[in-house]
């Protein structure tokens, strides 16, 4: 199994925009072959910052997720 977690900080004026961008790339993760868990936290005390917890079987499906197409876009849109 591998396990990631990863810190996302957003302005705070693009919170609400990063949850509508990110909401595609999270349903479409937990659709993949080989996602055992994709979560998506929100900081209590920290509203701009959200923690990723992601969970796939192995490498490769970690792989086959990094060239998900969705990310770049995301990316570029969450700032």
């Amino acid at each position: 199994m591998n396990v990631t977690l990863v810190e996302i900080n957003i302005k705070p004026e693009r919170v609400h925009e990063f949850l509508d961008v990110f909401r595609s790339n999270h349903e479409g993760a937990l659709q993949e072959p080989g996602n055992l868990r994709f979560d998506v936290l929100q900081d209590p005390e920290v509203k701009t910052r959200f923690f990723i917890y992601e969970a796939y079987k192995d490498e490769d499906a970690v792989l086959a997720h990094k060239k998900n197409a969705s990310l770049p876009g995301l990316r570029r849109e969450a700032g």
